[in-house]
């Protein structure tokens, strides 16, 4: 009887369908109005990008640089991240095992980052009521927004590290055939 070998990685769906489910929500997340602005009279409503581009044009660039990178670079990042992982316990490479934890930890550190603009509209929303002066209200677009950080807090967080290093103890018998063939069979 030969001894037993490791068992496979776990199927990775939940985290699989979650990054999808995000990946899916960028869109909306992108195209629809996050907020509305009215100041003196004067309606405005803007997409992620419409902000980003504004602040820029005005000349806030620190914060158009924080914004798209909380708003576009980390939710991006951090699903194509996620995939790599995701393939990585599919086809798992040879070496780099503790790399790809270690990849896996700033993924699960940053990610919490992206709600940065979902508790600034929730703020602007709430402070900013000057009766007819000013007010700033939420549009669905944020939800979206919301939607796509919590997709991939979640994927994050049903993605189990352990996975990378299933087969580390005999890096092998991933390519090696089974000398004694199928389970239960003799030849």
């Amino acid at each position: 009887m030969t001894p037993s070998a490791a068992p496979p990685p776990p199927a990775p769906g939940p985290p699989l369908a979650l990054a999808l489910a995000g990946t899916i929500m960028m869109v909306p997340a992108n195209l629809l109005p996050v907020l509305s602005t009215n100041l003196t009279g004067q309606t405005r409503s803007d997409t992620i990008i419409s902000g980003i581009v504004a602040l820029w044009e005005d000349g806030m660039w620190g914060i158009a640089a924080i914004v798209f990178t909380a708003s576009i670079l980390i939710p991006v990042l951090k699903l194509l991240g996620l995939g790599w992982l995701l393939l990585a316990v599919r086809w798992p490479p040879r070496d780099g095992r503790r790399r790809r934890t270690l990849f896996y930890a700033v993924l699960d550190f940053i990610g919490r980052w992206s709600m940065l603009d979902v508790f600034l509209v929730a703020f602007l929303a709430g402070t900013v009521k000057f009766g007819a002066l000013a007010s700033v209200e939420p549009r669905t677009g944020i939800v979206a927004f919301t939607a796509v950080v919590v997709l991939t807090v979640l994927a994050t967080n049903a993605f189990d590290p352990r996975w990378l290093w299933v087969e580390a103890s005999n890096p092998d018998e991933r390519t090696a055939p089974d000398p004694d063939g199928p389970a239960g069979q003799t030849p």
